[in-house]
């Protein structure tokens, strides 16, 4: 059993290290994550101070926490209610939407069943100088041509510059699958796929083996979570049918899922000590965490 522990520490502090030596480190996106994924479902407001401390397990350093909440409420993700020395943050409405939004796509993970049906973004020159090409490719568009953006046609419209056309498009399934390969990257999709699934089975037989403390479980969660969010954020949504047969999607899902499950109740307890020493006392989670990804 010692062995088991000494293994799953090694993993935890891995898992740490390596999310550290990512460069530029995203503590903005880790806190969107930990927000969504923690905090919504207890209410949705923290403090700075408990906010600091729930990221200190994670290896964040309180002045890279305090400048990310600068910066995200700057861009009007979050909103800061006054709290005198303990200000508190939470969604802003907009920010509220989005995370919703993106939320779902995470923990639900429904698809279109046919990809045949495409949306196409016209940009002539003018439209190009104006286009934010970083909203177009979050709602999900990637380059096809010179001056032309593709989506699958479950993509909701994005919002489109004057001068440009956006309409929507039929292909046989040869060029369906050409142009998810070439354009929409379902094979760098399918490989991040496949790479997550066999670490998080990885880290749940560890998990099994070895029962984590509460704050080791916090730390899994989440960057289990946060590497999960990524892939999903980097999936331009390919519909079912331009996926292949063993469906690495779902094998990463359901392996998130059983690790998930395993670590709800034990994180939890990190999330209540944490806050509760901080002053919060957070009201429990809205629904069952072991569940969240479809089991318990």
């Amino acid at each position: 059993m010692q062995d088991g522990a000494d293994g799953l520490s090694r993993a935890v502090e891995a898992l740490r290290q390596d999310f550290l030596a990512r460069r530029p480190v995203r503590t903005a996106s880790l806190i969107v994550t930990l927000f969504g994924d923690a905090i919504v479902p207890r209410g949705g407001t923290l403090s700075i101070r408990a906010l600091i401390d729930l990221t200190g397990a994670l290896g964040i350093e309180p002045g890279a926490v305090r400048t990310a909440m600068s910066r995200l409420v700057a861009g009007g993700l979050f909103e800061r209610r006054d709290g005198g020395r303990r200000p508190r943050y939470c969604l802003s409405q907009e920010g509220a939407r989005t995370f919703a939004a993106a939320f779902r796509r995470v923990y639900a993970g429904e698809r279109q069943p046919d990809g045949r049906g495409f949306r196409l973004l016209v940009l002539p020159a003018a439209a190009r100088k104006a286009a934010d090409m970083a909203t177009l490719e979050a709602a999900g568009f990637r380059p096809l041509a010179a001056g032309v953006l593709v989506a699958p046609g479950s993509a909701a419209p994005p919002p489109v510059p004057a001068d440009a056309f956006l309409f929507d498009a039929v292909a046989d399934p040869a060029m369906a699958r050409r142009i998810a390969t070439e354009a929409l990257g379902m094979g760098a999709t399918v490989a991040a796929y496949r790479r997550l699934a066999d670490a998080q089975a990885s880290l749940l037989q560890m998990v099994e083996a070895a029962p984590p403390s509460p704050t080791e479980a916090f730390v899994i969660r989440t960057l289990a979570v946060h590497a999960f969010r990524r892939a999903v954020i980097h999936d331009p949504a390919l519909p079912e049918d331009l996926l292949p047969a063993d469906r690495p999607d779902i094998a990463a899902r359901r392996t998130m899922a059983g690790l998930y499950a395993a670590l709800a109740a034990p994180s939890e307890r990190h999330v209540e000590a944490v806050t509760d020493a901080d002053g919060e006392n957070l009201p429990p989670a809205a629904f069952d965490l072991a569940r969240r990804f479809g089991i318990g």
